[in-house]
Parts: structure tokens; sequence; C-alpha cells
């Protein structure tokens, strides 16, 4: 588990933010990125590491890759459901309708295509984090 200093001491906005990516150096960019605007990240290189951190930490945003090692997306995203609390968005690498629908049915509240510029994600998490209503600061890098 790689984290920020002030990773686990909790915050009272919707800032918290788990990434499940099995790239070191795709996980470091994403995460370097995604504090810029405002989140503080954990990111985990497998499915069942992000299923204890989930719970350990009650992150308000779960991002994770299609691709794990451990555990099909489809499984990883009905547990987190199953768990329940935070906002599903799965990165994908895949053009595939069918596949972006089949995650949206599982459960995902968004399925994103890579590359993506942190701004542009940054965006994405927090139009996701008003359709659920979660209360989510807007950086001022993105207004």
């Amino acid at each position: 588990m790689h984290s920020d200093p002030d990773a686990l001491t909790g915050t009272t906005s919707c800032s918290r933010l788990l990434l499940i990516e099995p790239d070191e150096a795709v996980a470091a960019a994403l995460s370097r990125g995604l504090r810029r605007y405002g989140w503080t990240v954990n990111f985990v290189h497998t499915a069942m590491a992000g299923l204890q951190l989930k719970v350990e930490w009650a992150p308000h945003v779960v991002l994770l890759a299609l691709e794990l090692p451990d555990m099909a997306v489809g499984r990883l995203v009905a547990r987190l459901v199953e768990q329940d609390g935070c906002s599903i968005l799965v990165l994908t690498g895949s053009d595939e309708d069918d596949l972006g629908r089949a995650i949206l049915a599982w459960g995902a509240h968004d399925v994103i295509g890579k590359p993506i510029r942190a701004r542009d994600l940054a965006a994405r998490i927090l139009a996701v984090q008003r359709r659920l209503g979660q209360l989510a600061p807007v950086p001022d890098l993105l207004r």
C-alpha cells in the first residue's frame, strides 16, 4: 500500500480516494495528479488489498483498473457494491461498448477510458459524487 502521510487520518469532506491499479507507474502518476486536485489518495495493486483497505479506510471513491491480477473486475465491483458507501469508477483501455455496459450493470457508477488527463478524471469523479449526493469540494484548479 502506498499513501500520503496524512491519508489515514480521515477528513470531513468526500475526498478519500482508493486507487486499485496493478501498474506502479500508472498508479503513481494518477495519484500525483488527483492529489493536485484535492483528493487524499491511497493506492494498492490487487483487488484483495483494495477490499481490505476499503473496509479499514472507508474511501469516498474507489477508482479501479479493468484488469487486476487476482480478481475479475465484475466480481470486484459486486463486492464493493455489497460494502456500499462509495463511488465506484472503472478505468479501461477498451473501447468495447458491451464491456462498458456490463461494468455499469455490475454496479459501477462510471466507466472511464484511458488515457485520461488528471484534470478530466477529477471532473468525472466530481460529477459522479454530485449525482450520488456526496458533497465533494470543487478544486480551484477545476473552476
